[in-house]
């Protein structure tokens, strides 16, 4: 009779033991594995082996907020969306367009990107619209999206375009005349100019030639995808009480100094 009241306990055990698993909130349970770009400054990049700038950085302020167990991993963009179509983890600072959104579930906004237009100096006229590329053969970063409208620009053969690993690539081909523009995201450009001391041979357009939006995005098959709520109510939390903004300056003032090379 002993024997068969322990069972008993066991069992019992074993029950409230598997309902607190299956109550316990995802941040409790396992780390949800986030994938950045390893090399697009200041937005992400590895910096002494750790995933920096803007989006590890607000990844992490959402994770505090939303009691999120997170693991920020920086690889090379292409392998990124390549995890994310295997719906291993999510990706963040990725730009959402109508093909993705078949396959990816995507979080509220976490910063608006403008792209901008890079020429020479004695090239530039002017040019501030994605029609004005024309004709032209244009460096962009391997594996990107730029965007509904750019991309669809870029299927129809309105131009030609270089792909590099990153934008500083892309400038130095640029002031070697081996393409005629660069598109780079602002913050992104600015700085890489300023780093490479392209200032007096480089210009940018005034204004984009198109904003985009960037989210976090999971693979709508993926386990992890019930953290998307959690992730929202923090994105909402912390664009209130203007922490997004905090974070984004601080991510883009270590850049300017030290964050990378």
């Amino acid at each position: 009779m002993q024997g068969y009241c322990k069972v008993i306990l066991w069992a019992f055990m074993l029950c409230v033991l598997q309902g607190v698993v299956a109550v316990l909130p995802v941040s409790q349970a396992q780390a949800l594995t986030i994938y950045v770009d390893e090399a697009n400054p200041p937005f992400m990049y590895r910096a002494n082996e750790r995933a920096a700038g803007i989006y590890p950085d607000i990844v992490r302020a959402i994770s505090a907020r939303a009691g999120l167990n997170v693991k920020i991993v920086p690889v090379p963009w292409r392998r990124a969306l390549f995890h994310l179509d295997n719906g291993d983890g999510a990706v963040a600072g990725i730009y959402k367009n109508l093909e993705r959104q078949k396959k990816y579930a995507f979080s509220e906004p976490i910063h608006r990107e403008g792209l901008m237009i890079y020429r020479l100096k004695v090239d530039f006229d002017r040019e501030t619209k994605i029609e004005d590329l024309s004709g032209m053969n244009v460096g962009v970063i391997r594996g990107w999206s730029y965007g509904d409208a750019f991309d669809s620009a870029r299927t129809s053969g309105l131009f030609e375009t270089s792909e590099a690993a990153g934008d500083d690539q892309n400038f130095a081909m640029l002031v070697n005349n081996r393409v005629d523009a660069v598109i780079a995201v602002r913050e992104a450009g600015d700085i890489w100019i300023r780093k490479l001391e392209l200032d007096d041979q480089i210009v940018r357009a005034l204004s984009p030639i198109c904003e985009n939006q960037t989210f976090i995005a999971i693979n709508r098959t993926s386990k992890d995808i019930a953290t998307l709520s959690l992730i929202n109510r923090a994105i909402a939390e912390l664009i209130e009480d203007g922490t997004i903004e905090t974070v984004i300056s601080n991510a883009v003032n270590q850049a300017i100094g030290l964050g990378f090379h």
